[in-house]
């Protein structure tokens, strides 16, 4: 009798110890399938749409990278995941990058969110995209608005160049981005000397206030 209550209480020690391993065992599971699955969901809940351009020489890795670098997905394993799996129901043009069965057109234009989750932006990439062979030519950035990394817009030419308010400012500001000062042929015959900014506005020296520059 006594070996059979030993027996009990040991099987019941057995079970306990069972059904704590089980339950560590599943939420480990459930905490890993949550974790895979954020990878897959969108960057933002809300946000506008821009223009992706994907040109003729472009891999990938290139693609995926970028998408990741300004912030259009969580991460490049899962996405890349999403458009091994994602159904292509728009066969490839020539040159259209290879995704094991499935392809992404090069020479294409793609409207894309930040809003959107892995599945929705492989969707877009291997179905929607718009032919684009810039014959009359392509803008710098990959993006339309252009955009910083992470993904916030990148200042418009008047946002960045608000701070101009004096002649001395405008000087400063003359760089890549533009600007003009006017010659010491012209300040010899007028005494004037001008300087117009990158954003289009023209300065005079020793005067306060602006003009819009002629054709800015």
């Amino acid at each position: 009798m006594m070996m059979k209550l030993k027996e009990l209480r040991q099987n019941k020690r057995l079970s306990f110890w069972a059904s704590i391993v089980t339950i560590l065992l599943l939420i480990s599971v459930v905490a890993a399938l949550a974790v895979w699955q954020n990878k897959f969901d969108s960057p933002k809940k809300t946000a506008p749409t821009v223009k992706y351009r994907v040109s003729k020489d472009t891999t990938l890795m290139a693609v995926i990278g970028n998408l990741h670098y300004y912030g259009f997905i969580k991460d490049e394993k899962a996405f890349q995941y999403a458009l091994e799996h994602t159904k292509d129901t728009n066969a490839g043009r020539g040159g259209a990058i290879k995704v094991n069965s499935n392809t992404i057109d090069t020479q294409a234009v793609y409207e894309i969110s930040q809003g959107m989750n892995a599945w929705q932006m492989a969707e877009v990439l291997l179905n929607k995209g718009e032919f684009s062979d810039c014959s009359h030519g392509c803008p710098d950035s990959l993006f339309e608005p252009e955009l910083l990394p992470g993904g916030d817009f990148a200042p418009t030419i008047t946002e960045k160049y608000e701070w101009v308010k004096t002649y001395e400012d405008c000087v400063k500001a003359i760089g890549s981005d533009g600007g003009q000062l006017s010659s010491e042929q012209y300040y010899q015959r007028t005494g004037i000397r001008m300087c117009v900014s990158p954003d289009g506005r023209e300065f005079t020296e020793g005067k306060e206030g602006w003009n819009k520059a002629v054709g800015g």
